[in-house]
């Protein structure tokens, strides 16, 4: 028995049952259900197993047959050679290949034996008869012919080696290998001796010396006998248990629910690998937990980015996976998306032909060799603690900007747009007045009613009109009677403030004083003057005539002389005194006369301080009048005071000359005075609603009845945003520029962190390496010691007799028939990845899901059947739904769908172009229905449309992914038994069709799309008219009830361009007699790839719904300079471009997207979303992006004008400058004789790499084992000739190695000169285009007849037209020019030696003399 690759887990110790709530015990109910399994399973393979096509080599060439057992590919050719039996050989290789590919994708694999010898024993009554030795080979189309290569091992048929272990024999295939391989290799007689000589112990044994190659071995057969010994691996399963029925296992399953979190992840807790958005995360969340979870992915979504972070999280966290999928393209997917992010060496990929393939090798000494640090964790710190700042930082940005205000219920992004939409009319309001927030709030409890009745109540009045210019304008009188007080001091303030003046002068001058400026000066003069006056009735007039400092200290007590430090003798103080007391007045007693002597010298200081020392004091006459004049003036003016404290707020402390005009004023406008009262009256009510400067505003600018309501919003608004501003730091704090850098800096730093995810996990690889090869010394040794020797095993040998090769390549994908042999029995991996489990029978999967500890199944549930394997899983564990994201999806396609009420294939991403590619290929043909039909189905002239529409996509786009889809499965069958024709003939486009791709090219019919999804659809009606042009209207199943759902399926299929193939028109068919939604649908879709549908085929798909109002104004600006400008571009259910611009320079295209952050924008708590993969996803379609933020719009929108323009024109050069760029670099010359002679070279290597089996040809380095294929070839042809090896296509995209790699380079070189070929085509329909204007008028010749139908003559002129525009051609461009200008679509060698010859005697008599030396059209 082969060993394990996995280590066996010790059993568990025994415990207590639980109670169960099933009345049935688990062992039991899973017992029955495997029962039931094993016999679905082991009738699914008897039915398959019948009429199997064989192919007998009995008496095959002897030397083919040597040739053959070498292990090196061999044509049948050479092992048949006699015509009629190689016609029937090659028939039943044929039939072969194809049962074997129909095995392949149901099973994953389809596996080949050659059987040695037929053994026929006696078993009882019985007499068995098998194949009695099976050594795997590989049949191979290869042109006209087939291709055998013998692969490496051999076995036993089961029942033989069965019978000879119960007759105690204990032999296998590879002993009988061994005893047969000699110094000449392998021989089939030694064989034969061998067996012979081994089963001589079973009764009546006998065998019969045949070689006959066939499909001996079921995929299943290894799943069912695993269903019968695997007894406790099943019992142990939780997941097996719950299907078995148990429901205490079907609770532990789904007991707890699953966990969604829209929004990022903690730079440091984000799992997998990938630019993953929360939604897929949330998948690899749910398996990261160790928990057996069922995703739901529809089939249009990115369900290889799942499970490639899937695996990859697996893989870094030290866990085993499997990962089985029947679909060789998922399984390329998955490994496709895990080599570009460079995790492809932690992978083993093993298949049905790994027994031969040594590819790991190299990739296990990588893992052993290469141990360094992959990360710097230091630096992804920094960058992580960045992120989460900036992220942090923007969060709180476009929270505050949605964040409902206060008690208000709006937010600043409304107060934007409301103020946008405000400004941007004509008529705009422009009041700069703010309001108060309780002014706001008071305004908004009844929307504003109040304020706007309350403000034309007040501008109707004309109580606040002119009052700016009265003089009472800033009066505050509350009533008539203090309004008629004021007028009365303001009349006796006119008359009195005058004479006042006059006076002040006077005494100025009679003082010799500078006359006072304001009153309060005044003031202080006369009571200078009254303080003299006060000396004068003590003192004589002299006293002011000298300083009187020194009698203040003869007359000062003695202590005021000590606390002063002043000393003056006795003698001086007497006689100061007396000098002093002969000043005083005769009569006039002084009580205090050092007091007295300090008033004096005070007012002779005042005095001094005015007038100078040079002069003393005096009393001016009449100053007594003039005091009382003045205290009448001051009564007057403080009584009016606070009349007037608004506009003058000190009037005693205004200049005279000011005071004296004012007073004029005043008392000149009387009748203003009166009307104070009722405007104050008008302003306090005003007032109090806060809205007095307003309501003065309104009036000072004019406002108009009909605008006071757009002002007050405007005031409301501005003020609201400035209360915003100011409460919400994350807004005030920001300026524009500032944030557009942030979020600049988060997509940076975002897509720093994604990049960091993959050294991440190569970190964890890599630390679990190193512990596997620590813990496993001498393995270790032992494998590096193999690996340095160069002599490594096959791929599945590696893997089985190294089990540390699994801890170093954690992810094991597999098929599901070769699970039994890499794990035989027991949970002993940590994960189960299942990826597509609807290709398979539960019977099937069952001993899969046995071998894990846990179980992920990734398939869509929409696309599963209803009793298949997937629905099944999902009755029992959890499931997650990753809804579709935003895709590439065909505009009209999804407007059609929507139209007839069907949702689209994920999340359609508008396109820049007005319509989204739907064009058509009208084919002239009529037929008649085939007997059974009722519908003319399908008409030969159409299969050969469709035939030439994907060769020509193969030739011009094959990195775009192409479907077929025929209306009837007779029209679907017809294009693939044709295009297998043209196949045959074009090797060099074998890599176009190569299944081995992720989205491999398909034929399939109506009912077979679902699910199916392709870059590029052909969609081949196939029903015609009759030979008489009438019309059947039956359309298949399209004129059904399910015909309507049929073709929305089929129209899911495309994401990008739509080709349709019809013989029919939409006037062709009456839409009276169509009784059914397909039909009517078909109609629809004829009119649309006719051009004259009507929705969307005029304007640009937009969604209802008003555009931002700051998007409408930037509109504005960007339409003013003369851009076209389109707003919510998009389609139901898809995504919307806010606002799309294109130029005039490129009609039919929009250039520029310009995203915002709007409502929808803050609906996406994704950062990552809304910054980084909505723009990526417009860019992936072919716009430009550019996000406008808010406030950069609202604060400065001819900046933001300034830069789209700039951005517009900078997409405008790149499309120009594309356009310009050839699709293929064209060689200057390409030789016919060259590309003839391609397919015949041999690489110089060839030789070198003759011991290699046809297997081998797989391996990563490509090496490719044809060489005894060509020594065949050149026995029978010996004009093969060879080339430079350094010619050889480059290597293509990472991918697991694919079963034709060695046994293709003739079709490799064959493609090569496809390519040049194709890019001259290309080079000469760029030519065409660039001569059209200078060529004159197209001579009036059909286009697009027969070749045979133009005359010489015609043919002649059409070739003096193409060379009318003067641009110098080789013999082959004009003849290809040429053709096309004839519209000739089919090749073949009659047509190119016509055209040729055309060419040639075409030629201007100048050029005649070089004729020779030119390559000739038909000379190919």
């Amino acid at each position: 028995m082969v060993p394990s690759i996995f280590s066996r887990r010790s059993a568990p110790e025994p415990e207590a049952t639980p109670s169960s709530s099933t009345s049935t015990h688990p062992t039991t109910l899973v017992g029955s259900a495997r029962a039931a399994w094993r016999t679905r399973l082991e009738e699914t393979i008897a039915a398959d197993s019948k009429n199997l096509p064989t192919l007998s080599l009995t008496e095959a060439h002897p030397g083919g047959l040597a040739q053959l057992f070498t292990e090196h590919p061999v044509r049948l050719s050479l092992l048949i050679r006699e015509p009629i039996a190689l016609g029937r050989a090659l028939g039943r290789a044929r039939a072969i290949i194809a049962r074997s590919e129909e095995r392949s994708a149901a099973h994953g694999t389809g596996p080949i034996h050659l059987a040695i010898g037929t053994a026929s024993w006696r078993h009882g009554t019985e007499i068995i008869t098998v194949p009695a030795l099976l050594r795997p080979v590989r049949l191979v189309r290869r042109d006209d012919d087939v291709l055998i290569a013998v692969g490496h091992g051999a076995l036993l048929a089961p029942e033989l080696e069965n019978a000879l272990r119960g007759a105690g024999v204990d032999i296998n295939g590879s002993d009988i290998l061994a005893q047969a391989t000699g110094h000449h290799g392998f021989s089939s007689s030694q064989a034969m001796n061998a067996l012979r000589q081994a089963c001589g112990v079973l009764a009546r044994f006998e065998l019969r010396d045949e070689l006959v190659v066939g499909l001996f071995s079921h995929p299943a057969g290894p799943l069912s006998a695993s269903l019968e010994y695997d007894v406790e691996a099943l019992a142990d399963s939780t997941v097996i248990r719950a299907l078995a029925g148990d429901q205490d296992a079907l609770r532990d399953l789904t007991g707890a629910p699953l966990t969604r979190n829209p929004k990022d992840r903690d730079p440091w807790a984000e799992k997998g690998v990938g630019d993953l958005i929360p939604a897929q995360q949330d998948a690899v969340e749910a398996a990261s937990e160790g928990r057996s979870v069922l995703i739901d992915v529809p089939a249009h979504s990115d369900d290889a980015s799942i499970v490639a972070a899937i695996l990859a999280d697996a893989a870094a966290n030290g866990r085993s996976v499997l990962h089985v999928s029947t679909a060789p393209s998922r399984s390329i997917a998955a490994y496709s998306r895990l080599a570009d992010l460079g995790l492809s060496d932690v992978i083993a990929n093993i298949d049905g032909y790994s027994d031969a393939r040594r590819s790991l090798a190299a990739r296990v000494k990588e893992a052993i060799d290469d141990m360094s640090p992959v990360v710097d964790q230091e630096a992804v710190d920094a960058m992580r603690q960045r992120l989460r700042h900036v992220r942090s930082s923007l969060d709180s940005y476009a929270r505050a900007l949605h964040e409902p205000y206060g008690r208000f219920g709006v937010c600043a992004a409304d107060a934007l747009r409301a103020l946008t939409d405000l400004t941007s009319g004509d008529d705009a309001p422009t009041t700069r007045v703010r309001l108060s927030e309780q002014a706001l709030f008071d305004i908004a409890t009844d929307q504003g009613e109040s304020a706007r009745a309350l403000l034309r109540e007040a501008l109707d009045s004309g109580r606040l009109s002119g009052g700016a210019s009265s003089a009472w304008s800033s009066a505050i009188l509350t009533s008539d009677e203090q309004a008629s007080d004021a007028l009365v001091r303001v009349n006796r303030l006119a008359k009195a403030l005058p004479e006042l003046r006059v006076h002040i002068s006077a005494v100025a001058g009679e003082a010799g004083i500078k006359p006072a400026a304001t009153l309060a000066q005044w003031d202080r003069q006369l009571a200078m003057f009254d303080g003299i006056a006060d000396v004068l009735d003590v003192f004589k007039p002299r006293v002011f005539e000298r300083s009187a400092a020194d009698m203040v200290i003869a007359t000062a007590p003695k202590q005021w002389r000590k606390d002063h430090d002043i000393s003056m003798s006795r003698a001086e103080r007497t006689r100061l005194v007396k000098q002093a007391q002969d000043l005083v007045r005769p009569g006039v007693h002084v009580p205090d006369l050092h007091r007295a002597l300090i008033r004096v010298q005070e007012r002779r200081d005042a005095w001094c301080a005015v007038c100078g020392d040079d002069s003393w004091p005096i009393l001016p006459a009449k100053i007594g009048e003039i005091s009382a004049l003045t205290d009448s003036v001051r009564d007057d003016l403080d009584a009016i005071a606070p009349v007037f404290a608004a506009e003058e707020p000190d009037l005693v402390a205004t200049h005279l000359q000011r005071l004296s005009t004012l007073i004029e004023k005043w008392a000149g406008d009387t009748s203003a005075a009166r009307d104070v009262p009722a405007r104050l009256e008008m302003r306090s009510r005003l007032a109090v609603h806060g809205l007095d400067k307003l309501a003065q505003d309104l009036v000072d600018r004019g406002v108009a009845d009909n605008q006071i309501d757009t002002e007050l919003d405007l005031a409301w608004w501005a003020s609201l945003l400035r209360a915003m501003l100011a409460a919400q730091p994350a807004l005030g704090g920001i300026d524009p520029a500032s944030l557009e850098e942030l979020t600049r800096e988060g997509r940076d730093l975002d897509e720093a962190q994604v990049a960091s995810l993959i050294p991440q996990a190569m970190t964890g690889v890599r630390r679990i390496r190193t512990n596997a090869l620590a813990a496993r010394p001498s393995q270790y040794e032992e494998l590096r010691q193999l690996l340095e020797d160069g002599a490594a095993p096959s791929d599945l040998e590696l893997l089985i007799a190294y089990p540390l090769v699994r801890h170093l390549l954690p992810v094991l994908m597999t098929v599901p028939a070769m699970v039994p042999m890499l794990a035989p029995t027991g949970r002993t991996l940590d994960m189960v990845v299942l990826d597509g489990a609807d290709g398979l029978p539960l019977a099937e999967l069952a001993p899969i899901i046995a071998r894990g500890h846990q179980l992920v199944v990734i398939d869509d549930l929409a696309a599963a059947s209803d009793d298949g394997a997937t629905r099944t899983l999902a009755s029992v564990l959890p499931t997650l739904r990753v809804e579709p994201g935003p895709r590439r999806l065909n505009d009209q396609v999804a407007l059609l769908l929507a139209r007839y009420g069907y949702e689209h294939a994920g999340i359609p991403v508008p396109w820049t172009a007005a319509n989204a590619p739907v064009s058509a290929r009208w084919v002239e043909a009529t037929g008649m229905p085939a007997p059974g039909a009722h519908a003319i189905e399908s008409t030969t002239a159409e299969v050969r449309a469709v035939v030439d529409a994907v060769i020509e996509h193969a030739v011009e786009s094959p990195e775009r992914s192409l479907a077929v889809v025929a209306m009837s499965d007779r029209h679907a069958q017809r294009i693939k038994e044709a295009l297998h024709t043209v196949r045959s003939d074009e090797p060099g486009l074998a890599s176009f069709f190569d299944l081995a791709t992720p989205e491999p090219f398909v034929v399939v019919g109506p009912t077979e799309a679902l699910g199916l999804t392709r870059e590029s659809l052909i969609l081949s009606v196939g029903f015609a008219k009759t030979p008489h042009g009438r019309v059947i209207h039956d359309f298949g199943i399209l004129s059904t009830e399910e015909g309507a759902d049929a073709l929305a399926e089929v129209l899911r299929v495309v994401r990008g361009d739509l080709t349709l193939v019809s013989s029919l028109h939409s006037e062709d068919i009456d839409r009276d007699r169509l009784h059914h939604a397909g039909s009517r649908m078909l109609v629809d879709l004829l009119e649309i790839a006719e051009g004259h549908a009507g929705e969307g085929m005029d304007a640009w798909p937009v969604l209802a719904g008003e555009p931002d109002r700051l998007l409408v104004d930037l509109a504005d600006h960007l339409y003013s300079r003369g851009l076209e400008v389109v707003a919510n571009v998009g389609i139901p259910g898809g995504m919307r471009v806010p606002l799309a611009i294109g130029h005039p320079a490129c009609p039919g295209r929009l250039l520029l997207a310009v995203l915002t952050d709007d409502d929808e924008y803050l609906a996406e708590p994704s950062q990552r979303v809304r910054d980084r993969a909505r723009p990526r996803w417009l860019e992936a379609q072919g716009w430009h992006v550019y996000t406008a933020l808010s406030m950069a719009l609202f604060i400065d929108p001819e900046k933001e004008s300034s830069a789209i323009v700039d951005a517009v024109l900078d997409a405008l050069d790149e499309l120009q400058v594309h356009a310009d760029v050839p699709a293929v670099a064209v060689p200057e010359r390409v030789s016919d004789d060259d590309a003839d002679e391609a397919p015949a070279a041999v690489p110089s290597t060839a030789s070198e790499e003759a011991g290699e089996s046809a297997e081998n040809a797989e391996s990563e380095d490509r090496r490719e084992p044809v060489d005894s294929e060509e020594r065949a070839d050149s026995e029978d042809d010996a004009t093969a000739s060879s080339t430079d090896p350094d010619e050889a296509p480059a290597a293509a995209k990472p991918r697991p190695p694919m079963l034709d790699d060695g046994l293709d380079e003739e079709s490799k070189r064959r493609k090569k000169a496809d390519e040049d070929t194709t890019g001259m085509l290309l080079e000469i329909k760029r030519k065409e285009r660039a001569s059209e204007e200078n060529r004159g008028p197209r001579p009036a010749i059909a286009k697009g007849l027969p070749l045979a139908a133009y005359s010489d003559d015609q043919l002649d002129e059409m070739a003096t037209w193409v060379r009318s525009d003067g641009i110098e051609r080789t013999d082959l461009e004009i003849a290809e020019e040429l053709r096309e200008a004839l519209g000739i679509t089919r090749r073949g060698f009659q047509s190119d030696a016509v055209l040729g010859n055309v060419v040639r005697r075409t030629k201007p008599a100048s050029n005649a003399a070089d004729a020779d030396g030119d390559e000739g059209y038909g000379d190919e």
